[in-house]
């Protein structure tokens, strides 16, 4: 497959992720729900990386999902789809602004995992698509017991446990995929530096440090 038909249907899965969105509210199902599936079901971005033949076209693709996400708050004022887009996945605690930095993120390690060493990229993301994500929706479903370090949302034991575990699995599923000589004690440690970076990272700014901490700490691990 070339990188023009790869793109076109990666763009095809983008558009469908967001009108699977869009169903899911009209379901009934909260908003935060609604992203953090939007969340988990990302990684399948980074699993793409070794189809690609050059990185013109994915850079360009993650860099205008970037641009046309930061826009959206402002195309929401006149395009009827872009305000049904960000009341799908906003209210409450989650602002779109979240949003904008989880592609950023996106936009930022996939140019450095295309051009360089794609484990320590790939881990970062996938650290928050599977971490962040499920501990997310899981320390908000299952959370108990809550705690709140200065400057940062309130978050759950039972939730930063799951970021921890998630980011793990994301770590050794990086280094399979890329061929990177992680044992599990490091992809544990990994683990570990995502569900600091999740829990202490001032609030609303946790879908880029937490993908920095762990791109890091792959790096050094």
């Amino acid at each position: 497959m070339t990188d023009f038909m790869l793109g076109t249907t990666w763009l095809a899965v983008l558009g469908a992720a967001l009108a699977g969105a869009l169903v899911l509210r009209t379901l009934g199902v909260a908003a935060t729900y609604v992203r953090d599936a939007l969340h988990i079901g990302a990684g399948i971005w980074v699993l793409g990386w070794p189809l690609w033949h050059g990185i013109a076209i994915p850079i360009a693709i993650v860099v205008a999902t970037a641009i046309v996400i930061a826009l959206v708050p402002t195309l929401a004022r006149h395009v009827r789809i872009a305000d049904r887009v960000e009341r799908a996945v906003t209210g409450g605690d989650e602002q779109w602004g979240g949003l904008i930095l989880y592609t950023i993120a996106y936009a930022i390690f996939t140019a450095i995992g295309l051009v360089a060493d794609p484990f320590p990229a790939a881990a970062g993301l996938l650290a928050l698509s599977l971490g962040d994500g499920i501990g997310g929706a899981v320390g908000r479903a299952l959370g108990d017991h809550h705690y709140r370090a200065p400057g940062a949302k309130q978050k759950s034991i039972e939730g930063s446990i799951v970021v921890m575990l998630g980011a793990t699995a994301g770590a050794l599923i990086a280094a399979q995929l890329f061929g990177a000589p992680l044992h599990l004690g490091g992809a544990v440690i990994i683990g570990l530096v995502a569900a600091l970076a999740e829990a202490f990272s001032p609030s609303g700014t946790d879908n880029l440090v937490l993908p920095i901490a762990v791109f890091i700490a792959a790096t050094l691990v």
